[in-house]
């Protein structure tokens, strides 16, 4: 018996360092597509990331949707993903280019799906920047 707590400790312990892993993998990834982001010296470079960042945030928001995070990483996940989509509504260079990547009606479906569901919670991060903003 005192094996088989063993075994379910280390299964929890396992689990508990996969969940920190997908967390520092996230974070990870969206610092090198917000840098791709920053980096891009012509426009065709800014557009191609920009793309690879709809595409980044599409994979997460697909992973949201489907619920494959634990209770932490979800969270942590899901505001980093409204606060991007927020960040994108707002900014006059990039909703259009969002616009014209949409080439079909599945293109980014999981992200259009996750930012129905927290319209919500993006526009009220929008209204608050923007009262946040110096007039």
């Amino acid at each position: 018996m005192l094996g088989l707590g063993f075994i379910g400790w280390q299964v929890n312990e396992a689990r508990k360092a996969s969940n920190v892993n997908s967390l520092l993998a996230f974070l990870q990834d969206v610092k090198e597509h917000e840098h791709a982001l920053l980096r891009g010296e012509t426009e065709e470079e800014k557009d191609q990331a920009f793309i690879e960042f709809l595409n980044f945030l599409e994979a997460y928001a697909a992973a949201i949707n489907g619920r494959l995070f634990p209770k932490v990483t979800h969270k942590l996940v899901r505001e980093k993903l409204i606060d991007c989509i927020a960040v994108i509504t707002e900014a006059k260079a990039w909703y259009p280019k969002l616009e014209e990547a949409v080439t079909s009606p599945t293109t980014f479906q999981c992200l259009t799906q996750f930012t129905s569901k927290e319209r919500t919670a993006i526009n009220s991060l929008v209204s608050a920047r923007r009262r946040q903003r110096p007039a």
